[in-house]
């Protein structure tokens, strides 16, 4: 079968473009052809490795560039780039030919441009946000013009979705969403990249406690600051390791600084060798405004890490049987996620035995495991 895969950009080390990588890997050794397409990368290097088979091209449309100009001259450039991105897109699916496309990105105001381009080759479109993200609404406060745009955007959003062989998502509720505009949904999990044979061959490092991710605004790893600093004097033996990077870091060093945590709470940046990084933790904490099947805490569960997550919509709850394999706390309350960080640094046997079941958990998304659901999606039978 021949899979072409498209994604806005692979520029970032990030959980999506680990997983579209992975599974582009997976079915190449399987003796499947691949092609993953962006079409903002630009120079920027992939920072995962390919299988030698999967092929890669980049249409070099970079709308983000857009910004800087005014609303004419924006709407002006931006018809002109969706003109070159079609022409460089029915070139590419001349060339390779793919008997399906997947779309990798909520890329809402691209979609349409998609669907017209590669028909009547069957299209499956692929969200890694949630449901209410993708179709959040700008209510009248907003202005009654923009509120109107938005609502005929959504429209179109729903309408070439309903042209698509296939969404698929990666939670249940997310689901439910999108079966109220249509049936064709089907849910798949993202999978965990590595399920490591054995979890204590890395020592640990006593009272650590673990964040991975961006440092962007919705992941909230401010709350995680403000959570450790309530209980940083009465466990003086515990500290704060924060993997990652992005817009947010310097507010996150000026927050470390304000609390007095610089020796307890530390910033490192991205590391390829993550998994070492989650061995040696005791817990993994996240904090985010809102996930949609949040990758990081099923590595960290492979590593046989027991996990404290705020319970925000959607994915968290789908991950973490709260009291079982982790704990979660109430939605964007920083005293309660506190609190919850306490009762596991409180609790060693049952903080065990949690990071025990959690391992378990992880193995049901083992990349193996997962990707015999997408192998049936792909299949022609499901794409008529």
């Amino acid at each position: 079968m021949r899979i072409l895969i498209m994604h806005r950009s692979f520029a970032l080390v990030g959980g999506a473009e680990r997983v579209i990588t992975d599974k582009a890997n997976y079915l190449a050794k399987a003796g499947h052809q691949l092609m993953l397409v962006s079409y903002e990368q630009g120079t920027h290097p992939l920072p995962y490795e390919l299988y030698p088979s999967v092929q890669y091209r980049d249409l070099n449309c970079r709308f983000f560039t857009l910004s800087k100009y005014s609303m004419p001259m924006h709407l002006y450039h931006f018809y002109r780039l969706k003109r070159k991105f079609r022409q460089n897109l029915r070139t590419v699916i001349r060339e390779f030919n793919p008997d399906v496309v997947v779309l990798a990105s909520d890329w809402q105001t691209l979609m349409g441009a998609v669907i017209d381009s590669v028909s009547p080759i069957p299209v499956i479109a692929e969200f890694h946000n949630t449901y209410d993200y993708v179709m959040r609404k700008v209510g009248v406060s907003e202005g009654w013009l923009k509120s109107k745009i938005t609502q005929l955007y959504y429209r179109q959003t729903i309408r070439n979705l309903k042209k698509c062989a296939q969404l698929v998502v990666l939670t249940e509720s997310d689901a439910r969403g999108w079966r109220q505009h249509f049936k064709n949904v089907t849910v798949i999990p993202n999978p965990v990249t590595l399920y490591p044979d054995v979890v204590d061959d890395v020592p640990k490092d006593p009272g650590r406690i673990v964040f991975v991710g961006r440092f962007n605004h919705e992941k909230r790893i401010d709350r995680l600051i403000s959570a450790f600093s309530m209980i940083a004097d009465k466990y003086p033996g515990w500290h704060v390791d924060i993997f990652g990077d992005g817009n947010e870091k310097e507010n996150l060093i000026r927050q470390i600084a304000d609390l007095k945590l610089e020796s307890r709470v530390i910033i490192h940046e991205p590391t390829k060798a993550i998994y070492d990084e989650y061995k040696r933790s005791e817990m993994l904490v996240l904090c985010s405004e809102h996930e949609a099947s949040p990758l990081v805490l099923v590595e960290a569960m492979a590593c046989g890490v027991p996990c404290v997550s705020m319970d925000c919509p959607n994915g968290p709850r789908e991950i973490i049987n709260d009291g079982e394999n982790g704990l979660l706390a109430k939605d964007g309350d920083v005293k309660d996620l506190s609190s919850k960080i306490e009762w596991l640094i409180a609790h060693d046997d049952e903080r065990n035995e949690m990071g025990q079941k959690a391992r378990l958990y992880a193995a049901t998304r083992k990349l193996s495991v997962v990707m015999e659901k997408w192998i049936n999606i792909y299949s022609f039978n499901n794409l008529k």
